[in-house]
């Protein structure tokens, strides 16, 4: 749906400048000539829907695990499933929080200069596909 989205918008012509190496939508939707409201709608929906159901169950199954987890009979059996859970955990923070950055320089970081949001950006295509086999 994004892509059609971006496909129908009118951009304004003159120098269009995106703060990423890759098409992010929010600086493509701030070129748009065109009314974007479907364009915000649809991607607060996908941000709201995503982070909450993941976070959700995420919270759920973590809870669930813990719960099974602490119903273990020996102490050394409960470290080291514990071992494994933590390592899940941080395979999902290294991919949620390079995320979470982009978002925040994008929203807050309008001062910052061009460069900044360009390696941010690399930090977040680069950093979790290594850093995942090294969690695990």
């Amino acid at each position: 749906p994004i892509t059609l989205l971006t496909k129908e918008t009118q951009l304004c012509p003159g120098k269009i400048l995106l703060s990423h190496s890759f098409c992010f939508h929010a600086d493509v939707m701030k070129k748009a000539c065109a009314d974007i409201t479907i364009n915000i709608l649809y991607g607060l929906y996908v941000v709201l829907s995503t982070a909450g159901i993941d976070s959700l169950l995420i919270v759920l199954s973590y809870t669930l695990i813990l719960h099974t987890v602490m119903g273990l009979a020996s102490p050394r059996e409960r470290i080291r499933a514990l071992n494994t859970c933590i390592s899940h955990i941080l395979a999902v923070l290294v991919f949620y929080i390079p995320v979470i950055g982009v978002s925040m320089i994008h929203r807050y970081g309008k001062h910052l200069p061009h460069i900044v949001h360009a390696l941010v950006a690399y930090v977040y295509l680069v950093v979790p596909p290594v850093l995942n086999p090294i969690v695990y």
